[in-house]
């Protein structure tokens, strides 16, 4: 019983570690897509000035 719950609280421990990475990767997405919108937007508006 005792290694039953070991391998439990592994399994879960896995899970909630998952979990945290996941979530902190989709915030990472989030900034990632921000600054790319933020360096679209400047790529427009920052024209070649001698063309």
């Amino acid at each position: 019983m005792r290694s039953f719950l070991f391998i439990l609280a592994l399994i879960l421990l896995v899970i909630w570690g998952i979990g945290i990475f996941w979530y902190a990767l989709k915030g990472l997405f989030n900034i990632l897509i921000i600054l790319a919108a933020i360096a679209f937007i400047m790529a427009i508006f920052s024209k070649p000035r001698n063309a």
